[in-house]
């Protein structure tokens, strides 16, 4: 973190050239205060600082350092670059914390006083066109490059507060997440197969724990020619299909309006960031209506079955047309896999469980195919999909399935 470090000598650098620039190119930065300024413009004003700086001598990361100052977001656009960062969190001047490679890290990083803060403030919500203020002291917005940002003032917080959750659209491949014990080389072979196969999977996880990430790497195996349209609050998938159009939830249509849409514009897939309120309701009924092949997920805790479903039949219920019982049901009926992951104290991520949801006397039973161990590090295969799951998945692929324990049929039938 050291280069990173707000040093007086890197202020007093900075001061400088803010003066130099504004005094030769004043009508430039004249027009970064507008809110609506086009990304062209910072990239003239970036040009123009570099020039001042390579004249002076001024080494790279120094140079990186003042043109985030006087145009950027300061030490936050650096801390952005590094992909290792996943979050960036101020919680005063003097505490300001990163999660890298899901380690939470205290930088040595310092800001002078609240008003520094507050100037960083001011700065992050013109860029995503929103204001901040002690009447308005909560914001909830987007940046440029899609991190969502959530700060507050005063009286909301003692000091002003800004978390960025970085947005990416790395898809990890395959290898990454086999060196990292995500998951075995075997629930690959039974994953690629399940998605082509055309089963509907919920991914269930706490907070941070890669439900975003598996979603985006499932989706990966989707056919070519199939036609994908995913919904969500705030679009984080990004996935690279070809054929894939992504809806997000605005003030001029909500979530459930646009689900209701989906169903008018021929998907082969459909994939619902999370299920989270009335749209879930129908997002379910599609997957068991036709549209097969359903992804979406869950908030729940480590891999507890009952509350995955729980929290299902409460986003269902938002929308009063059907009685609880009713959904618990509809999701034992349509929902073909549970796939749940956790993330340990260490920052690693594993996917814990696998298991196949079956109806039993119209309430959901679970059938474990996988099962990770931290003790070992082992990710178990424990148990087949049922005869009938796989005579599905037979029907859609139209060819051989792969020779792997989990689709013989036979080990829990």
């Amino acid at each position: 973190m050291a280069a990173y470090a707000l040093d007086h000598k890197n202020k007093q650098l900075t001061d400088m050239i803010r003066q130099e620039i504004i005094r030769k190119h004043g009508s430039v930065f004249l027009k970064l205060n507008n809110s609506s300024v086009e990304e062209t413009v910072y990239e003239e004003a970036s040009s123009l600082i570099r020039q001042e700086l390579v004249t002076k001598g001024v080494d790279q990361d120094t140079q990186d350092y003042v043109i985030a100052q006087l145009i950027g977001l300061g030490v936050v656009d650096i801390l952005l670059k590094d992909p290792t960062i996943s979050e960036i969190m101020i919680n005063a001047p003097d505490q300001i914390y990163i999660d890298r490679s899901g380690q939470l890290i205290k930088t040595d990083l310092v800001y002078d006083n609240d008003q520094e803060l507050r100037d960083l403030s001011y700065r992050i919500t013109q860029r995503c066109g929103r204001k901040i203020n002690y009447s308005t002291p909560l914001v909830t917005a987007r940046l440029p490059d899609g991190s969502r940002v959530t700060i507050t003032f005063p009286p909301s917080s003692i000091h002003p507060t800004i978390t960025i959750r970085r947005f990416t659209k790395h898809v990890f491949p395959t290898e990454e997440l086999l060196a990292k014990n995500f998951l075995s080389e075997e629930m690959v072979t039974f994953f690629e197969t399940v998605v082509r196969g055309k089963l509907n999977i919920i991914v269930c996880g706490g907070t941070r724990t890669g439900k975003t990430t598996t979603i985006r790497w499932l989706a990966d195996f989707i056919p070519r020619n199939e036609r994908i349209i995913t919904l969500e609050q705030t679009r984080e998938l990004a996935l690279t299909h070809p054929h894939c159009i992504s809806l997000e939830e605005s003030s001029k249509a909500s979530i459930y309006e646009l689900m209701l849409a989906i169903l008018h514009m021929r998907p082969d897939r459909i994939i619902l960031g999370e299920m989270l309120g009335p749209e879930s309701l129908e997002f379910l009924n599609a997957a068991g209506t036709g549209h097969e092949g359903a992804i979406s997920s869950v908030h729940t805790g480590y891999y507890y079955k009952q509350a995955a479903i729980d929290r299902m039949v409460r986003a269902m219920a938002q929308a009063k047309v059907v009685a609880p019982e009713d959904l618990r049901s509809m999701i034992a009926e349509t929902v073909d896999l549970l796939v749940f992951i956790k993330r340990y104290p260490d920052g690693a991520h594993h996917i814990v469980n696998v298991c196949q949801v079956q109806s039993q006397n119209g309430e959901p039973a679970f059938r474990d195919i996988f099962t990770f161990r931290k003790k070992d590090g082992i990710h178990h295969q424990v148990g087949s999909l049922s005869s009938e799951l796989i005579t599905r998945i037979e029907d859609n692929i139209l060819d051989e399935l792969p020779n792997i324990p989990s689709l013989r049929g036979d080990c829990c039938d």
